[in-house]
């Protein structure tokens, strides 16, 4: 399998040197490419659309899914890195977008992408953009108008539940809505 290995990274190396500069210069160079320069090569690619890395794996039978989330903390960006926007929805139709700021002290702005119905109730799925979520808090829908109020925070493992609030620093958090 070194083989193999050994020409699929050759292979990979030539791809992403294609998009990179900093590697193309090295390749170009016949100098050594060491994990790290490829690691730095392929996130820098990533981060300005012209590279995208593929994973496969299993959820089902935990296949690749370690590798896939080293992979989403190694080559995406993270919050501070791109700028985010959101619509004032207090303001006229055509009000500019207001930029956000990955700030735990700023207004909350969040994004709840998945609702799920099971064991523990209704669990609501959340991307925190900026701010901070606590228990308590009442929330504004955007889209229905309608006020929300949070009771319970959680952090899910796989299918337990830990009643605990997630730390701050986490771009996600999950919010337990009945």
């Amino acid at each position: 399998m070194a083989e193999l290995a050994a020409a699929k990274r050759a292979e990979l190396i030539e791809h992403v040197a294609e998009v990179d500069e900093t590697l193309s210069d090295l390749f170009l160079d016949e100098q050594p490419i060491s994990p790290t320069d490829l690691a730095a090569a392929i996130r820098r690619a990533t981060l300005a659309n012209a590279f995208t890395p593929v994973f496969l794996g299993s959820a089902l039978a935990n296949t690749g899914v370690q590798a896939l989330l080293d992979g989403v903390v190694a080559y995406l960006p993270d919050p501070s890195e791109v700028p985010n926007q959101a619509l004032d929805t207090t303001l006229p139709e055509r009000a500019p977008p207001v930029p956000l700021v990955p700030a735990a002290e700023a207004p909350l702005v969040g994004l709840a992408f998945k609702l799920e119905e099971g064991r523990f109730g209704q669990l609501t799925y959340m991307r925190i953009y900026q701010g901070t979520l606590k228990r308590g808090m009442t929330l504004y829908n955007a889209r229905t108008g309608k006020k929300i109020k949070v009771p319970r925070l959680v952090r899910m493992h796989s299918a337990d539940m830990e009643v605990r609030p997630p730390p701050l620093s986490r771009p996600m958090a999950y919010l337990r809505t009945g």
